[in-house]
């Protein structure tokens, strides 16, 4: 009698977990209890993070949740995915309700990279943050408490409860075409401290943080997305530089860390491998060695650092999945009907003896443990009515504007030339890359300015460019990572033989100085959003007294921590 009454108690508790949502009378079903009742496709779409075109709960979107099993989604501006915060709530509440259409009815992760400064999708509606660099420039960990508080909190009102960031990258080659301004500082140890007041802020609101691109990005001249990086340095090199950001994340208790298709052959001498495709790497430095028990997740598969590796991208994430990593993400350059190819490789994989069932539980276990702490059992839909309460408030934007004024650098400042006093007769020409004008009216009227549409101009963009200045009295010239675009060096040159003084500001990397150091006066805000235009334009006409000081050395004039006041 015991025994039929036991194995009765055992068949209602498995319909229970079937036929229910994960949540019975408000108490979360754990983790292990999930997977012990998961189909192996069930658990293969956990590990897939996938991607769809369109701003509403598309077919795409709905085959990917519902035959795939995809265990999160991505979302982009690009794709249309990520327009205003209140179509993205109702984005984020329709997939979770295809979720809960499906046999388990797991919530979806919904990530998205919202990093700040130059990389960040929600911008329309939402509150506009410089990013890391700028960040890093005020040396004030403060400052990246309220950023990345107010990140986490707006993130997390329209339904997106994974930020992949920060970026944990050292930023120490200037020739770096991909990281740059996203990375806080040159200087490990301050990148680490930055960083994990970031980690904190996104996590104690609720968010996961994604710190990035293991194990290290910092140090590449070639973008990843376009070519395989090689990093060749000694492992001694990379335990002073490269990894000291991430360890001191997982010490923090980073929950996820996403990795990078980069080559390192003092960790990996296998050649022309991606660490994202490395088991010594991912299982064997970063879960066994430094301790991380969180969330791997590669970057996106469908980047030629890794696209091209092992026959194709199924093939390459099969592999990533034998090194480690818990998410493979896919990004909509690949069509549902590819995604899904890649989730059934997977599958397949596990079925043929290539991977273990006993690996794949390993991954899952760790993303249903994730998913139960930051509580979206019990609470993945989103309140609409208050959206417009928690993103873009008028208190969040007063904080993103004291970051950017605090963290604009003044590099150099030949006779005074800052703050600009002009006379209403003297005429200012303004040639950037980001239009000020209507900023500067405030200041002084008589202006004329031309927008560089282009971040290489032509030559006959330079002659127009040249041509108004000729009868200017004082220059201003925004770049944009000068150093990376020749014709911006070209167009400040000519300037420069016109011998009128010239302040320039750099819009996103502080380096471009090297190119022209001859000019009067030189300015770093790191970035383009409108926070930091109007800090720009607020320090050149002494509204705001530049306290940042440079996270990076200038090669051959500026020294790491310089930075000058009026």
């Amino acid at each position: 009698m015991k025994k039929i009454s036991v194995a009765l108690i055992c068949i209602l508790l498995l319909g229970a977990v079937i036929a229910q949502p994960v949540e019975a009378e408000g108490k979360v079903f754990k983790a292990e209890r999930l997977l012990k009742h998961m189909t192996l496709e069930e658990k293969v779409g956990q590990m897939v993070m996938g991607g769809f075109y369109g701003d509403v709960p598309s077919e795409d979107a709905r085959r990917l949740i519902q035959e795939a099993h995809v265990g999160s989604i991505i979302l982009f501006s690009y794709t249309g995915n990520v327009k205003d915060p209140l179509q993205t709530a109702k984005l984020t509440n329709g997939l979770q309700k295809m979720a809960t259409e499906t046999r388990l009815k797991l919530p979806l992760f919904i990530a998205t990279d919202q990093e700040g400064g130059v990389v960040a999708r929600l911008t329309t509606g939402a509150t506009q943050l410089p990013g890391n660099m700028a960040l890093g420039a005020t040396r004030d960990r403060k400052l990246v408490q309220k950023a990345y508080k107010i990140t986490a909190q707006e993130l997390r009102a329209i339904g997106i409860q994974m930020n992949l960031a920060p970026d944990l990258d050292v930023n120490v080659n200037p020739a770096n075409p991909v990281i740059g301004v996203r990375s806080f500082a040159e200087d490990p140890r301050l990148v680490a401290q930055m960083g994990t007041e970031a980690i904190r802020a996104l996590q104690k609101n609720n968010v996961v943080a994604t710190a990035k691109h293991f194990p290290g990005h910092g140090d590449t001249n070639v973008d990843s997305h376009l070519g395989l990086p090689v990093i060749n340095k000694s492992k001694e090199e990379l335990e002073r530089v490269e990894l000291v950001p991430f360890k001191q994340a997982v010490n923090s208790g980073i929950d996820a860390i996403m990795t990078a298709h980069i080559n390192v052959p003092a960790l990996d001498p296998t050649p022309d491998l991606p660490a994202t495709l490395s088991k010594p790497i991912l299982t064997g430095l970063l879960r066994e060695k430094m301790g991380f028990n969180g969330l791997i997740i590669t970057d996106s598969m469908t980047m030629a650092g890794v696209a091209n590796s092992f026959g194709g991208i199924p093939q390459a994430s099969v592999k990533a999945v034998e090194a480690g990593a818990d998410i493979i993400l896919l990004t909509p350059e690949l069509t549902t009907d590819e995604q899904i190819e890649v989730y059934q490789e997977i599958v397949d994989a596990v079925r043929s003896g290539t991977l273990s069932e006993k690996r794949i539980d390993e991954s899952v276990l760790r993303i249903l443990k994730a998913k139960w702490k930051y509580d979206l059992y019990k609470d993945r839909f989103v309140d609409l009515r208050k959206v417009s309460k928690k993103v873009g408030t008028e208190k969040s934007a007063a904080q993103a504007q004291e970051i950017a004024m605090k963290s604009v650098t003044l590099v150099k400042n030949e006779g005074n030339l800052l703050p600009l006093k002009l006379s209403a007769d003297q005429k200012l020409g303004i040639i950037s890359q980001y239009p000020i004008l209507d900023q500067v009216k405030a200041y002084h009227s008589n202006a004329e300015e031309i927008y560089m549409k282009s971040t290489n101009p032509t030559d006959a963009e330079i002659a127009q460019a040249v041509e108004m200045a000729k009868n200017k009295d004082v220059l201003v010239v925004g770049t944009y990572s000068a150093s990376l675009y020749p014709q911006q060096i070209k167009l400040v040159k000519e300037l420069q033989k016109l011998n009128k003084p010239i302040a320039v500001v750099a819009f996103r990397n502080p380096y471009d100085i090297k190119d022209f150091p001859q000019v009067n006066a030189y300015l770093n805000v790191y970035g383009f959003r409108p926070v930091s235009l109007k800090a720009a334009v607020d320090t050149l006409f002494g509204a705001n007294q530049p306290t940042g000081k440079l996270p990076v050395t200038i090669p051959n004039l500026y020294p790491y921590g310089h930075g000058l006041s009026y």
